[in-house]
């Protein structure tokens, strides 16, 4: 007992006495085996991240963290997943089209939100809703979820013990069956709306049906129908998107 409580001390007093934080991890990487990195092309999918903090005063009302299921989400995905999994070319070509066919039908986003802040139950304090230019689209499925590991490591930074993951979907179509995400639109909102406090997280499309990654915030952003190339301008401004909802 006693030679592994000294054994204990010395190693604390060798770790105080390196100078720096530098060195301290350099020693920890030598003596712990990290493993390898792998290639997860996981920037591709945070450029589809949307995150807002919402306080009264300061005290945390909610967070709302939001990753849209793009095409290059889900393509990312499906080539992670292969990867992961050791999967062949073949198995990664039919998983990505089963992920892609999905966007045919849906319109979707994983969101995370406080455990107290409960989404999609009748009494939940906050709605969800879509707004594509004036108007409004409500989800025809809210859902908690476990998230895949892809998924974990997209919204690794964003992931905590406190947060909920949920599946938020709509359809890609309206009542008149006509497709929601046409080529003449140039942004989407996710809406987040209590009786006193709302936030709007924006995903702005370009003339290329590209996406726009924010430059000033930690990878924080569109749809099928025709599908985001790759990543591209943010809209960080926070406003109402529709007074008829």
């Amino acid at each position: 007992m006693k030679c592994a409580v000294s054994s204990r001390v010395l190693v604390l007093l060798y770790l105080v006495s390196l100078p720096g934080c530098a060195r301290l991890t350099d020693w920890g990487r030598r003596n712990f085996y990290q493993g390898e990195q792998v290639d997860n092309n996981a920037q591709a999918a945070r450029c589809y991240i949307r995150s807002a903090p919402i306080y009264d005063q300061f005290t945390t009302r909610a967070i709302f963290d939001a990753l849209w299921l793009s095409d290059d989400v889900r393509i990312a995905y499906a080539q992670l997943h292969a990867k992961r999994l050791g999967k062949p070319e073949e198995h990664k070509k039919a998983f990505l089209w089963r992920q892609l066919e999905e966007n045919n039908h849906y319109i979707a986003f994983y969101v995370l939100s406080l455990y107290e802040v409960p989404l999609g139950d009748e009494d939940s304090e906050w709605a969800v809703f879509l707004t594509v230019g004036d108007r409004c689209y409500f989800p025809i499925e809210i859902k908690t979820v476990a998230l895949a590991p892809e998924y974990q490591v997209f919204l690794k930074k964003y992931l905590t013990p406190f947060k909920v993951p949920y599946l938020i979907k709509f359809s890609a179509f309206d009542v008149e069956e006509k497709p929601i995400l046409t080529d003449d639109v140039r942004e989407i909102a996710l809406n987040f709306r209590s009786a006193d406090k709302q936030v709007a997280l924006h995903w702005s499309i370009d003339d290329d049906a590209t996406a726009i990654i924010p430059s000033c915030v930690p990878a924080y952003e569109p749809k099928t129908m025709r599908r985001p190339k790759r990543c591209g301008s943010w809209n960080d401004e926070t406003h109402n998107s529709c007074d008829r909802c």
